[in-house]
C-alpha cells in the first residue's frame, strides 16, 4: 500500500520519502523537511502517536494519519495529538490526494488581499498576522499553531463575543475543506485554550457555554 501511495503521489508531481519504522523517520524528517507527514499509527518499533506529539511540539507541518483504526477514540487521540486530518485505510488515491492538497493549502495560504488593511487582529495583548499565520504574545514572543488552530482560532476573532455552536464551527472548518466531527472540536478548543492562557493565569480567551458551544470573550481590533 505505501509504495501504491508513493507512486500516486509522484504521479502527481510530489517529491516524496517513504519509510516503515519510527528509526527510518527521524533522521530523515530533519534531512527532507517535507510539507507534509503522511503517517500511520502502527509501526513496528513505535507509535505513530507518539511521532505526531514530537513533530508536533517543534513544527507546524501538515500531518495526516493513514490508519487502519476505526474506532472515535483513536480518531480523537491523533488529532488531539496534532494532526490535522485522518483517514481511514482503505483509501482512494483520489480521496488520498484531496485531502493531501487540502491541508497543503491550508499550510501554504498567504492571502494576498488588494486592500493591505485588515491583515492584523489584535486581542487581549495578542497579535494574530493573517497572512503570515502566526500568532505573538503580550511578551511578543511566537506561539505556535497548527494550520486547524490556526483556522478555528481566525473563525473565533471573525465572530468575536458571539456563541458558536460545534456544529457551526464544524460546518465553517468544512468550508475550508477540513473533515471533522463533534469532539474534534472540543480537542482543538482544549489546545487554543492552553496556548492562549499563560501559566497562572485564570483568564479564558474561549468560554464554555453548556448546552450551546463556545464565545470568544475578547473585543478585537483589526489593522
Amino acid at each position: 500500500m505505501r509504495s501504491e501511495i508513493v507512486e500516486s503521489l509522484e504521479d502527481d508531481g510530489f517529491a516524496v520519502q517513504d519509510g516503515g519504522t519510527a528509526a527510518w523517520f527521524w533522521p530523515e524528517y530533519k534531512r527532507f523537511d517535507p510539507d507534509l507527514i503522511i503517517l500511520d499509527l502502527n509501526l513496528p518499533d513505535g507509535r505513530g502517536g507518539e511521532i505526531i506529539r514530537d513533530v508536533r511540539a517543534k513544527s507546524d507541518v501538515g500531518i495526516l494519519v493513514l490508519s487502519g483504526k476505526r474506532d472515535e477514540a483513536d480518531r480523537v487521540i491523533a488529532l488531539e495529538f496534532g494532526a490535522d486530518d485522518f483517514v481511514v485505510k482503505p483509501c482512494g488515491p483520489r480521496e488520498l490526494l484531496a485531502r493531501v492538497n487540502a491541508i497543503l493549502r491550508r499550510s501554504a495560504r498567504t492571502v494576498t488581499a488588494d486592500d493591505p488593511s485588515g491583515n492584523k487582529a489584535e486581542f487581549g495583548g495578542y497579535t494574530l498576522d493573517l497572512l503570515a499565520m502566526e500568532l505573538r504574545g503580550p511578551d511578543s514572543a511566537v506561539l505556535s499553531l497548527t494550520t486547524t488552530e490556526f483556522a478555528l482560532l481566525r473563525l473565533f476573532i471573525e465572530r468575536p463575543q458571539r456563541v458558536l455552536s460545534r456544529n457551526q464551527l464544524l460546518d465553517l472548518l468544512r468550508g475550508e475543506d477540513w473533515a471533522g466531527y463533534d469532539r474534534t472540536i472540543d480537542g482543538l478548543v482544549s489546545r487554543l485554550r492552553r496556548k492562549l492562557t499563560p501559566p497562572g493565569c485564570e483568564h479564558q480567551f474561549l468560554k464554555t457555554i453548556h448546552g450551546a458551544g463556545y464565545v470568544f470573550t475578547q473585543p478585537v481590533a483589526l489593522h
